[in-house]
């Protein structure tokens, strides 16, 4: 009885190797998965992880006594000093960063040398391409619409994009928006003016009378939010109310009337900062 007996334990252990396949099958795939999770970067994600990155990192506090302020990655990790941060995206809009300054919300200098103005045609155009490139589904739906003239680079933020009807609030989806826009925006020296515009529907409500205060209001929350969240230079910066009297199209059609509801970020060419009061 005790030789049948062993014989049938030997018999059933050769069924083991199932278990040890199940689990390096299992394996296997949770493998490639992953592989495949990494190898499909979402690039608007990205941008934005980026962006809130850099958003803590500008806010971050300048040492006393110190020029250059250095970010800890934790403990026995290295440091990474805000110019190296800050050279990833001014490569990219073309300025050399050894002539940036760095400045806090007073407009206070950390460095003796100065931020390197974009100039002319061709270096806007660069700065064009950069923006397009990480705004990149909000360019081709028409929620943003950019372009060079005379007076400089015209980034053009549809209402729908950035405030709900009649409001001044910047909504969520307006705020990652404008994240993701001033990635480009704080590497820059140049003036900025913001400009708000409306279609020429009359407004008239407990908060706003008429299109000229709803327009001057959005102008002034988009420069409060870039200087609040960003460290944007506040006498760098200016904003202004147009109502309905600077329309981007006809306002005969609805098409018209929305693109004309908009506020316009413009990179001021210096020969039209030139005229900016001082």
């Amino acid at each position: 009885m005790s030789r049948k007996k062993v014989r049938h334990e030997e018999e059933g252990s050769t069924e083991r190797w199932l278990v040890s396949y199940a689990d390096f099958i299992t394996l296997l795939f949770a493998f490639f998965t992953t592989l495949y999770a990494i190898s499909t970067v979402d690039a608007q994600k990205m941008g934005k992880m980026v962006t809130s990155m850099r958003a803590s990192f500008d806010s971050a506090v300048f040492s006393s006594g110190s020029n250059t302020l250095t970010i800890s990655q934790g403990p026995g990790g290295a440091s990474t000093s805000s110019r190296e941060i800050l050279e990833s995206v001014s490569s990219a809009n073309g300025i050399n960063t050894s002539e940036i300054t760095f400045k806090g919300l007073g407009g206070k200098d950390f460095s003796s040398t100065k931020k390197q103005v974009l100039s002319g045609e061709k270096a806007l155009g660069r700065l064009k391409r950069n923006v397009e490139s990480l705004l990149g589904s909000d360019v081709l739906k028409g929620i943003v619409r950019i372009h060079v003239e005379q007076r400089g680079l015209v980034i053009s933020l549809g209402e729908t994009g950035v405030f709900d009807s009649g409001s001044d609030q910047i909504k969520p989806a307006g705020r990652e928006l404008l994240d993701t826009l001033a990635t480009s925006l704080v590497s820059l020296g140049n003036y900025i003016r913001v400009e708000g515009h409306t279609d020429n529907v009359p407004i008239h409500n407990g908060r706003f009378p008429s299109n000229w205060e709803l327009s001057t209001a959005r102008a002034t929350m988009v420069v409060s939010y870039l200087i609040t969240k960003f460290g944007l230079w506040p006498e760098s910066l200016s904003a202004a109310g147009y109502a309905e009297y600077r329309p981007a199209a006809s306002n005969d059609t609805e098409e018209g009337k929305a693109r004309n509801r908009r506020v316009d970020i413009i990179v001021l060419n210096p020969a039209a900062a030139a005229v900016e009061p001082r």
